[in-house]
C-alpha cells in the first residue's frame, strides 16, 4: 500500500502533527510505503505539490485539510494525483464547510461521529464515501506512575475562551442569531420533557437544534450552518465554564493546562491551578501523572473526546458528561456527571472523587480495557480497511 500524507494544518496543542506522525508510524509497521510531507502553504509550496501530479497512491491523507482549495494550471491538485483523497475531520463538519464543499473527483471523509457522517452524506453528496473512526488514545509513559503517587488529583487539559467572546462575535452578526444561540443553549441546559437522565439523550444534534429556529432549504443549509458556526463555539465554552465553575465551587483544586486560562475570572478562580501552555505530547505526560481528568464533551452525540481515550490509556480516570460511546462502553467504569442537573450531580460524586483506593481500581480496569480497544493501532486497522475498500 502506498500512502501520501500531506500535512497542512496545525490544530490546538499541535495535535494534528502528532496524529499525522502516529498514522505514519503505524501504517509503516503495517507494511505501507508512506511519504509524509508538511505543506504549510499550498500556494507557496506549489513546486512540491506539482511534483506529485500524475503519480499514483492508494490514498492521500490529511487532517482538517486545506488541500481541496489548492489549484494548479490543470485544476485541483488533488484531482491531478492518481489517488483517492481522505480528509480526516476532527471537529463538526460545519467548521470546515469551505473545504468539504469542493467537488473533487475522488473525495472521501473520515469523521468522528455517526451524526457527522449523516450530515456529510446529506449536505455534501459529492463526497464518495464517509467512514466513522474515533481518535485513539496515546500512551505517553514508558513506565506508568503509581496511581497513589501521582502529582495531580484533578486535571483539565483544555483551551479556555471566555464565552462572552463568541457571544460578542455572534452579536455582531445580528440580533436574530444571538437569540437563536441563547435559545439553543437554554434548551441544552434546561432539558425538555422528552429527555431522560442525561443531557443528550434526546439525540438532537447542534445542527438539528439550529434548524428548529431557521427555515432553510437543504441546498443552502450547510452554507448557513457554516455562517452560524460560532453558536457551536459559544455553547461549548459556556458549558465548559459552567461545569468547571461547579467543580471549583465544591472546593476542588483543578489543574488546568492550555491557552488563555489567565482570562478565567470565575467566582472560585482561587481554586484554579494554572500551568504553562504546552504541546500535545507534553500534555499527555501530565495526564499520565494525574489521577482524574475532567472532560466536558463537545456537542457530539456519539463520539467521545480524545481526552477520554488519552486519560484511560495513561491510567487516569475520566470525569465526564455522557455521549453514546461512553454510555455503550463505559457507563459503569468512568465518573459521569449530568449537565442538566449539574448542582446535584457534582455534589453526588464527591465521595467517589475523594476515594483514592476506588479510583486506583477503576484506573487499572480502564487502562487494561482501553489498551485493547481505544488505541490508534486499533483505529488505524479500520482506516487501512477503508483504504482497501475504496480502491
Amino acid at each position: 500500500m502506498k500512502i501520501l500524507m500531506l500535512e497542512t494544518r496545525q490544530l490546538s496543542y499541535n495535535s494534528s502533527a502528532v496524529f499525522m506522525k502516529v498514522i505514519e508510524d503505524i501504517f509503516k509497521k503495517m507494511g505501507a510505503d508512506v511519504i509524509h510531507l508538511i505543506v504549510s502553504n499550498p500556494e507557496a509550496d506549489s513546486d512540491l505539490l506539482e511534483s506529485f501530479i500524475g503519480r499514483s497512491f492508494d490514498a492521500v491523507i490529511d487532517i482538517n485539510s486545506l488541500l481541496p482549495l489548492a489549484e494548479c494550471d490543470y485544476g485541483h491538485y488533488l484531482d491531478c494525483i492518481d489517488a483517492p483523497f481522505i480528509n480526516f475531520i476532527v471537529d463538526h463538519p460545519m467548521h470546515v464547510h469551505e473545504y468539504l464543499n469542493v467537488k473533487l473527483k475522488r473525495y472521501y471523509v473520515v469523521c468522528l461521529d455517526r451524526y457527522h457522517k449523516e450530515y456529510i452524506i446529506k449536505y455534501y453528496p459529492h463526497i464518495k464515501g464517509v467512514k466513522v473512526i474515533c481518535l485513539g488514545g496515546i500512551s505517553c509513559m514508558e513506565e506508568s506512575i503509581d496511581f497513589m503517587k501521582r502529582k495531580y488529583h484533578i486535571l483539565f487539559p483544555a483551551t479556555y475562551t471566555p464565552p462572552k467572546y463568541y457571544l460578542s462575535v455572534i452579536r455582531e452578526m445580528g440580533v436574530k442569531l444571538e437569540k437563536i444561540a441563547k435559545d439553543i443553549l437554554s434548551e441544552l441546559i434546561n432539558g425538555s420533557s422528552q429527555r431522560k437522565n442525561h443531557d443528550l439523550d434526546s439525540k438532537v444534534s447542534i445542527h438539528d437544534l439550529y434548524r428548529k429556529y431557521e427555515e432553510i432549504p437543504d441546498k443552502k443549509f450547510a452554507k448557513k450552518m457554516y455562517a452560524a458556526r460560532y453558536i457551536d463555539r459559544y455553547i461549548r465554552d459556556y458549558l465548559r465554564d459552567m461545569v468547571l465553575d461547579r467543580f471549583l465551587s465544591e472546593g476542588y483544586k483543578i489543574n488546568v493546562i492550555g491557552a488563555r486560562w489567565e482570562m478565567y475570572d470565575g467566582k472560585y478562580k482561587d481554586n484554579l491551578i494554572i500551568h504553562s501552555q504546552c504541546n500535545y505530547l507534553e500534555m499527555l505526560k501530565i495526564i499520565g501523572n494525574s489521577q482524574l481528568v475532567l472532560n466536558v464533551q463537545p456537542l457530539f452525540l456519539e463520539a467521545a473526546h480524545d481526552r477520554i481515550f488519552n486519560s484511560m490509556v495513561n491510567g487516569a480516570v475520566p470525569i465526564t458528561d455522557t455521549c453514546e460511546y461512553i454510555e455503550e462502553n463505559y457507563a459503569d467504569e468512568v465518573i459521569i456527571y449530568d449537565k442538566i442537573n449539574i448542582q446535584e450531580s457534582v455534589a453526588a460524586l464527591c465521595r467517589t472523587i475523594n476515594d483514592t483506593e476506588r479510583l486506583a481500581a477503576m484506573s487499572e480496569k480502564l487502562k487494561e480495557k482501553s489498551a485493547k480497544k481505544e488505541t490508534w493501532e486499533v483505529r488505524l486497522k479500520r482506516l487501512h480497511s477503508f483504504i482497501q475498500e475504496i480502491n
